[in-house]
């Protein structure tokens, strides 16, 4: 299941997510994006993940193909921070936290001990 919580703003739109992104709920995320996108004009879209439990494949091209329309990402819970960072980077997005060295650190090492259905 997931559940999108919209919230506007005057300079942002930001989708908070709770729940999986999978390939069951994955269509949800990309139909709410497509009513909201032609209604953003300035304005800046932020997707906040700290209540992801789960994301697979499909939810992963979701996120990559928003990343690609200029989506950032803001909070991230922390076993889905190497995920984020791994899109933003990948599609040149400036939506992950990459203030210092120490971030991508832990991010490596959260990679090699997270379960792989938040990672693969």
């Amino acid at each position: 299941m997931l559940r999108i919580l919209v919230f506007e703003e005057p300079f942002s739109v930001k989708f908070r997510l709770q729940g999986e992104l999978t390939a069951q709920t994955a269509s949800q995320l990309s139909d709410r994006w497509t009513q909201v996108r032609n209604t953003l004009r300035e304005r800046k879209m932020i997707l906040d993940l700290g209540d992801v439990v789960e994301i697979d494949e499909a939810g992963r091209n979701v996120l990559a193909s928003l990343a690609d329309a200029g989506v950032r990402f803001g909070y991230a819970h922390p076993n889905l921070q190497v995920l984020i960072e791994d899109l933003a980077s990948r599609h040149g997005k400036n939506g992950a936290d990459r203030r210092n060295s120490s971030i991508c650190r832990v991010g490596q090492m959260l990679r090699s001990i997270l379960p792989s259905r938040l990672h693969s």
